[in-house]
């Protein structure tokens, strides 16, 4: 997905979800690491540097979110659409190194 995924994503990336921004901005980086790797939550918060207090944190306030009618979907569709900004922005190659 992307070599370089940041811990938090920057903001254009996620203007098109309305969720809690911060913690959403870090769900999405971990989930792109778990997209690209097969990683565990726990594992793609380690690798981006993320404190577990903080996985929890994002955890705690995205879960309850994406429950609501039409949020899970929409997340989902923001991932793969984020996966693409990235990639066209070039901060990452879907064959770069997370990926291996």
């Amino acid at each position: 997905m992307s070599r370089t995924i940041p811990a938090v994503l920057p903001e254009r990336w996620t203007t098109p979800l309305d969720a809690p921004r911060r913690q959403l901005r870090r769900d999405a980086a971990i989930r792109l690491v778990q997209m690209a790797t097969g990683r565990s939550r726990r594992s793609a918060a380690l690798y981006l540097g993320i404190p577990l207090g903080s996985l929890h944190s994002a955890t705690v306030i995205i879960r309850p979110w994406q429950k609501e009618p039409g949020n899970a979907v929409a997340y989902q569709n923001a991932l793969h659409r984020i996966a693409e900004i990235a990639i066209a922005d070039g901060e990452g190659d879907p064959r770069g190194a997370l990926a291996r």
